[in-house]
């Protein structure tokens, strides 16, 4: 065996590789994000980025700007009214949070509880958004259903969701530190650990990593 043959099936050359296209996806991701102005682009380039992450590390697909825009198109059609919804919802939550926290002077039990439930409804819709994010990729559901589903697994991978929330903190924590990560691999970092946190769950859901799984081998057609 060759040198270039060695080299070429080591684990050095598919790390490699693997962080190269991690460095593309998130230069596509920040793209993606700075097109839909943020409030809509982002959660699109997260959900492309989580797909096609998905698709390299099973499939190993070489075209990775083709297929994160095969993704793009795909979850754009089918997720907008997810993203909405739940940017209204957060941003209620996210208000409802700071009007109870400025209400904490002088100190009040109900100002004090109250705040206490919004930041845990916030977290955990933070999280179901995800979920619902992945579900509206796969299935047609009515908006009732998709808030079911999405807070009930958020429930069900509560220490998966949990771990989630602290692994988030600790990246924009260390992105406040050292910025130029964030350009980098800000986006697809937190996309990989949303794969690695929460979609991995979705094994034990055998329906839900099926259809999946055939959504990866139509894009990556």
């Amino acid at each position: 065996m060759s040198f270039f043959e060695r080299y070429v099936n080591s684990k050095f050359y598919h790390f490699t590789d693997f962080l190269f296209k991690l460095l593309l996806i998130n230069v596509l991701m920040i793209f993606t994000s700075i097109l839909g102005l943020f409030i809509i682009g982002l959660p699109i380039a997260l959900l492309a980025g989580i797909l096609t992450i998905r698709t390299v590390l099973k499939k190993g697909s070489p075209g990775v700007f083709k297929l994160y825009f095969k993704y793009v198109k795909y979850v754009f059609n089918r997720s907008i009214v997810t993203i909405i919804l739940f940017i209204l919802l957060l941003s209620l939550l996210g208000f409802n949070t700071y009007f109870f926290y400025s209400g904490l002077e002088p100190f009040s039990w109900y100002y004090f509880l109250s705040f206490m439930l919004m930041i845990l409804l916030f977290m955990m819709s933070l999280v179901s958004f995800i979920h619902a994010l992945m579900l509206s990729s796969v299935y047609e559901l009515t908006i009732k259903s998709l808030f079911k589903h999405s807070y009930l697994l958020t429930i069900g991978f509560s220490v998966r969701g949990l771990l989630f929330l602290v692994a988030t903190f600790m990246i924009v924590y260390t992105i406040i530190l050292v910025p130029i990560l964030g350009i980098l691999v800000g986006l697809s970092s937190f996309s990989l650990l949303i794969y690695g946190l929460l979609v991995q769950g979705y094994s034990k859901i055998e329906a839900l990593e099926n259809e999946l799984n055939e959504l990866m081998d139509e894009m990556n057609d």
